[in-house]
């Protein structure tokens, strides 16, 4: 019977060692990807050559949503590429347009970063979309995910949540 018990106790600690080795092994994983998204976050950043995918909305009033369709914004070649969804109140609006005001492809105005070396990046630029002037402000975390406020003069803000990622390659269709 002690052989029984000291052959099971032996088992037992030796399942515990290969468990604390699976561990050890699972936080060097985990700590180079955060180390491989961090040095990604930075070049990206550098560059001013990035998308943002979007994957929450939340308006000003309302409930946030979940957005299932890809929704980005492109910083390339100084020049923004929006294509977000709006929910919000407009102040002015052009007659008959029902297209959301946050789907243009402008040049970028008044550009910079912040580098907070913890915590992350904020990017903040604007752009001139027909005659509504709208700004961008990107807050980023060290290892990609990001918020972005956007404010209007002509409508309530909004914001997202997603993530930084390098820029896609446009398929020509």
């Amino acid at each position: 019977m002690k052989k029984i018990i000291l052959l099971s106790f032996l088992i037992l600690s030796i399942a515990a060692v290969n468990a604390q080795d699976k561990e050890l092994t699972r936080k060097e994983k985990k700590a180079q990807r955060e180390a491989m998204l961090t040095e990604q976050t930075k070049q990206l950043v550098e560059t001013n050559e990035w998308q943002f995918y979007a994957s929450q909305m939340i308006p000003a009033n309302g409930r946030s949503r979940n957005l299932s369709t890809p929704y980005s914004v492109v910083l390339q070649d100084e020049t923004v590429d929006s294509y977000l969804p709006y929910i919000g109140e407009a102040y002015t609006s052009q007659y008959g347009s029902n297209e959301s005001p946050l789907i243009f492809e402008k040049p970028v105005e008044d550009y910079s970063i912040e580098d907070a070396k913890k915590d992350g990046y904020t990017i903040k630029f604007s752009a001139k979309n027909n005659n509504d002037k709208i700004d961008f402000t990107f807050y980023i975390t060290k290892t990609g995910s990001a918020s972005l406020r956007v404010t209007s003069i002509n409508r309530q803000s909004i914001s997202y949540h997603g993530e930084l990622v390098p820029v896609e390659e446009k398929e020509n269709l």
